[in-house]
């Protein structure tokens, strides 16, 4: 496949992982209660996945958002520009905020502790090539 196209296409991603964000941000107390109930857990469980989720859609949506912006400053030939690497920092704040959250609900819920895991990685790997941009980006000024 093309790389514009690739590019083009992780972009439009992007916007249909935002609209299902929205979606589960508007379906997630059915969903939370269908789940309760069926699998015949407590209700205090539905309190914990909800009061876990919510606050990490905010990070969630400015993760997508920077993404997108990323990527637009890579089919614009600027991928070690100071707004892409800032960019990489802001996703890996982002992520790096949503394992925390995640990682203190994990002592309610262990299947958290995958989610704070996987989030804590990404963090890491997106710090790194924030790191790696940024060393690139001095390089090329000199």
């Amino acid at each position: 496949m093309d790389k514009i196209k690739s590019i083009k296409l992780s972009i439009a991603l992007t916007h249909v992982f935002f609209w299902i964000l929205i979606i589960f941000v508007i379906a997630l107390p059915w969903g939370v209660s269908w789940y309760v109930d069926t699998m015949g857990r407590s209700q205090s469980l539905a309190t914990t996945i909800m009061v876990t989720c919510y606050p990490c859609v905010p990070f969630a949506a400015s993760t997508l958002i920077c993404l997108r912006r990323l990527l637009k400053n890579v089919l614009a030939d600027n991928l070690f520009h100071h707004s892409s690497i800032r960019y990489l920092g802001f996703i890996s704040a982002f992520c790096l905020t949503i394992a925390v959250i995640t990682i203190i609900a994990g002592r309610f819920y262990l299947p958290f502790y995958i989610v704070a895991a996987t989030f804590a990685f990404l963090s890491l790997l997106t710090f790194a090539l924030k790191n790696a941009f940024a060393i690139e980006a001095e390089r090329k000024e000199d």
